[in-house]
């Protein structure tokens, strides 16, 4: 097939450009033709002479709202879509999911939208999240198929009235596994690390408030990750006279090397779809403390292979202690995440179920443009 995929931003590292990567490398290794549309800025991948793939930065397709940019950013990939003609078109992130279906649809190509966490979720502002529902709920209308990475966002469309469920389907997201097991970690001073953009809606800060209540405990803390909120972070960090224990190591392309050096994952955030950052940490094995928002109780079986926690500073608090002083519990703890994610979430099983996600929308319109043809003779 001949499939273009549509993602805002491509000079981030985030769950969708993840996603997107590792999608687009093995479609490519199994012959399919992909181009990638995707915003202006630093890539954080670069197909140099990779054969099938090839990416197309867009002069106009914005992040933030605006309506000059996104009327002419609609032009612009319709104007690319229409030269390629690919067979389906598979879109990532609300911007460009929004601009990218209306594109495709007024072109009559078939789209597949990956919703990597809906915009009206719990955890948004009311009036956004009002908004938001209505935008989906008119670009449902306008889309051939719908993948939602979790459960709990399949049943939020379906209870906000936002898609008909014979639209959408849930995948988990998949990542690879490790060709060789990973190593423990052997750090005298427990090291937990986070590994998120510093943007609504991680929670850094409520980390730092945390762990600054903590200092009769010996740990050390270390941040993956860049955005418009680490300099607060880094300040808050310096007020509460904790960073001479605190690491930014900013964006890296070594966070399997940096989970294996570690000894304890934390995801703190407002709202999220299905991180693969925790993934990433149960293939890590790694015991995990994260928010109970989104998929995260889907990914983490409460007290057997990590702790989904509520933002109660308290409750944090004492998770962090109970898996900080006991070695043991750390190391059952990401033994049973381990085999979990090997169980439940591996690459192939939602590569395969994805491609057929595509292959449904293409030949459905292939069926409707047969069937037009049919009828006009």
């Amino acid at each position: 097939m001949k499939i273009v995929q549509i993602i805002t931003k491509l000079d981030t590292t985030g769950g969708a450009q993840t996603h997107v990567i590792a999608l687009t490398k093995q479609l490519a290794l199994d012959g399919h033709e992909i181009t990638i549309l995707t915003s202006k800025g630093a890539l954080i991948y670069q197909p140099l002479n990779e054969k099938n793939i090839s990416i197309i930065q867009l002069q106009h397709l914005k992040w933030a709202i605006n309506f000059v940019a996104d009327i002419r950013a609609f032009f612009e990939i319709r104007s690319i879509l229409r030269r390629i003609n690919p067979d389906v078109v598979a879109l990532h992130s609300s911007k460009a999911g929004a601009v990218g279906r209306l594109a495709a649809f007024s072109l009559k190509l078939p789209t597949v939208f990956t919703a990597h966490g809906w915009a009206f979720t719990e955890g948004v502002k009311p009036i956004k999240r009002w908004i938001y529902q209505q935008i989906e709920r008119a670009f449902a209308r306008k889309t051939s198929k719908i993948i939602t990475v979790s459960n709990y966002d399949y049943l939020l469309a379906i209870e906000k009235k936002v898609v008909k469920k014979e639209k959408m389907t849930t995948i988990h997201n998949g990542i690879q596994s490790y060709s060789n097991k990973p190593s423990f970690s052997q750090n005298k001073i427990p090291k937990i690390i986070m590994v998120a953009r510093f943007e609504q809606p991680k929670r850094q800060d409520l980390l730092i408030e945390v762990l600054s209540s903590m200092n009769e405990q010996e740990w050390q803390l270390v941040f993956i990750g860049d955005g418009r909120e680490m300099e607060a972070a880094k300040a808050l960090s310096l007020q509460h006279d904790i960073a001479h224990r605190v690491t930014f190591l900013g964006s890296r392309d070594d966070i399997k090397t940096q989970l294996q050096q570690a000894d304890l994952f934390v995801l703190l955030s407002n709202f999220e779809g299905l991180p693969i950052s925790i993934l990433e940490a149960m293939r890590a094995q790694l015991p995990v403390i994260a928010s109970n928002v989104g998929g995260v109780p889907e990914l983490i079986i409460d007290s057997k292979t990590g702790y989904v926690v509520d933002h109660d500073i308290q409750v944090i608090k004492e998770r962090l202690i109970q898996l900080l002083e006991n070695r043991d519990l750390r190391l059952q703890l990401g033994h049973a995440g381990f085999r979990y994610f090997e169980d439940r979430f591996s690459f192939n099983s939602m590569y395969d179920k994805t491609v057929s996600q595509y292959l449904q929308a293409h030949n459905e319109k292939k069926e409707i443009i047969d069937v037009t043809i049919l009828d006009h003779h």
